[in-house]
């Protein structure tokens, strides 16, 4: 295969994601097919489907290709670099601070988990899985340096954690009751340190 194919056929994958991101921020889950995609990416939906296999497999590299494109997923290894408590609370500060940029397509993925929509629910419930494991490895680490609050167990309180900054949360208090997006970083800071960690 020449070089200038294989150039093409690695960047159908990304293309693809760019362009869902796009289309499910304006217009949600709903609106979008592989044939939208791939017309909006400029590439054949034949390799939509061979890189993706199906929309559920598109909207699920989606997502997984923003976390990487925004720089997201190093921001969280970096956290795991600091003292246990204090990479805690990075990893809560670089959840909340990437909120706004993704809450258009979360918010869609939210609506098609509730409508029923199989591949908006896969792609958002593999994402939240992500963010559950990230507070995992970052509690485990608390609760290795027996700073973790009793009545807790590293699962319990990853559970806790994530359920605590999911979209929703910040569409509503930050969209809808007027908080500041710092506000609500601070207090959610606050609020699961004194819930979760011992000083």
């Amino acid at each position: 295969m020449r070089a200038s194919s294989v150039a093409y056929e690695t960047a159908v994958p990304v293309a693809a994601s760019t362009s869902a991101w796009r289309l499910v921020g304006a217009h949600g889950t709903s609106a979008v097919s592989v044939k939208e995609v791939a017309a909006a990416a400029q590439v054949s939906r034949r390799l939509v489907y061979f890189h993706c296999r199906n929309r559920a497999g598109l909207l699920l590299a989606m997502a997984r290709h923003q976390d990487h494109l925004s720089g997201f997923r190093s921001r969280v290894a970096a956290t795991r670099e600091l003292p246990s408590v204090d990479g805690f609370v990075a990893l809560i500060r670089e959840w909340c601070g990437y909120l706004p940029e993704l809450l258009p397509v979360a918010r869609a993925l939210e609506a098609s988990l509730i409508t029923g929509d199989e591949g908006g629910g896969a792609a958002l419930q593999d994402r939240m899985d992500d963010l559950r494991e990230a507070f995992r490895i970052a509690l485990e680490r608390v609760d290795e340096d027996a700073r973790l609050a009793p009545g807790w167990s590293v699962g319990t309180a990853a559970d806790w954690a994530t359920a605590r900054v999911q979209p929703g949360a910040w569409a509503h208090l930050v969209g809808m009751r007027g908080w500041s997006p710092a506000d609500f970083t601070e207090r959610t800071v606050r609020s699961l340190l004194a819930e979760l960690v011992i000083d």
